[in-house]
């Protein structure tokens, strides 16, 4: 009988969990995926307007490095690198995903002292990677990096699912247990729910959200789009741009709000995005040809919340009541970031427990 895989999640992490042991497991399996949001959802299109509760289609989704500060960070800056490689290939050999690779530029008005001198984790596998202090003090630093059109990067994968005979199940569930009750063949189960579902009730309680509010900005001609800018200001708030391919607009953004599950759209919010994108980002704003005017052209408020976690990604591997439990959730603002590394650590996890299955 074939091993039979459900996924829990039909996120990015999730997707991605997918695509990867679809490819690479060799023995007959069958995989599931279960969600009440993903791809194989029919509102999930590129004109949606009230989306929130599924947070991947409204990512940043550009991958900005950092200085490992723990060995969690270490952990995670492999599994950066890993996607990083990936996305190169698949850029190269898809292009129909919308991944691009472009210069990806940071300005740090006030870097701490691993930032200041670029300790492990900041360039490693990072290329054309460059640093220098402005004339204002500030570190600013230059490299290449990728973006992607999220929701046509979610549509890519659930595509290639699909031809892999990949099984979507659209449902809410309340507790990983729901699954026992769905299969009589004692599947294995990865948990890709973002926050944790656990396995008799609730989530995982050191999750959080994270809300992110951006804007989706239809940008002038004349704007380039060859590369993805982030100011990080001396108050620890962010201002950043990135460019969607395949024609999907700039997003420019954005705020990072700690343990805030408000899925509505906060006026001040962008009322403060608007003030940072005049000082930084003036050549983003189009110019009305009757008045003169110059303004932002919006064309959506995105509202979305990061599934963090303290002490970051958890891939641990549980048991209960005779169910292997793979877990892949809490990656907070790094889902894409992480998404192909994190999907390989399952991989080996799920290796590692079917061979001690055959002892």
């Amino acid at each position: 009988m074939p091993l039979q895989i459900v996924i829990v999640g039909a996120g990015i992490l999730g997707l991605t969990t997918a695509l990867t042991l679809s490819e690479k497991l060799t023995d007959e399996h069958e995989i599931y995926v279960i969600g009440e949001y993903g791809p194989h959802d029919s509102r999930l299109n590129i004109t949606m307007s009230n989306f929130h509760e599924y947070t991947s289609p409204w990512a940043g989704a550009h991958f900005r490095p950092f200085p490992s500060a723990t060995e969690q960070d270490r952990k995670e800056m492999k599994m950066t690198r890993e996607t990083l490689q990936y996305f190169a290939e698949v850029a190269s050999a898809h292009p129909e995903s919308s991944i691009q690779f472009v210069d990806g530029i940071e300005v740090l008005e006030d870097p701490n002292d691993l930032y200041r001198a670029i300790s492990y984790g900041y360039k490693e596998g990072m290329s054309n990677f460059t640093n220098m202090n402005d004339q204002e003090g500030r570190l600013v630093c230059k490299y290449k990096t990728w973006i992607v059109n999220t929701i046509v990067y979610l549509q890519y994968i659930y595509r290639q699912l699909v031809i892999k005979d990949v099984k979507f199940i659209q449902a809410r569930l309340k507790s990983l247990k729901e699954v026992a009750s769905m299969f009589t063949s004692h599947p294995v189960i990865i948990n890709c729910s973002g926050t944790g579902l656990q396995w008799d009730t609730g989530y995982d309680p050191q999750c959080y959200p994270i809300r992110g509010q951006t804007l989706l900005i239809k940008p002038p001609r004349s704007f380039e789009l060859d590369k993805t800018i982030t100011y990080q200001l001396a108050d620890g708030s962010w201002i950043f741009t990135i460019p969607r391919p395949f024609n999907g607009g700039v997003i420019l953004g954005g705020t990072k709000q700690a343990n805030d599950s408000y899925l509505g759209v906060r006026q001040e919010d962008t009322d403060h995005l608007i003030k940072l994108g005049n000082k930084y980002f003036p050549d983003l704003k189009k110019t009305n040809p009757v008045t003169g005017e110059s303004y932002f052209d919006i064309e959506r408020v995105n509202v979305g919340l990061r599934p963090a976690r303290v002490g970051g990604i958890n891939t641990s591997v549980e048991f209960h009541d005779g169910y292997s439990v793979l877990n892949n959730y809490g990656a907070g603002g790094m889902g894409y970031e992480l998404s192909y590394g994190a999907s390989l650590q399952v991989y080996k996890n799920l290796i590692e427990l079917l061979n001690k299955s055959k002892l």
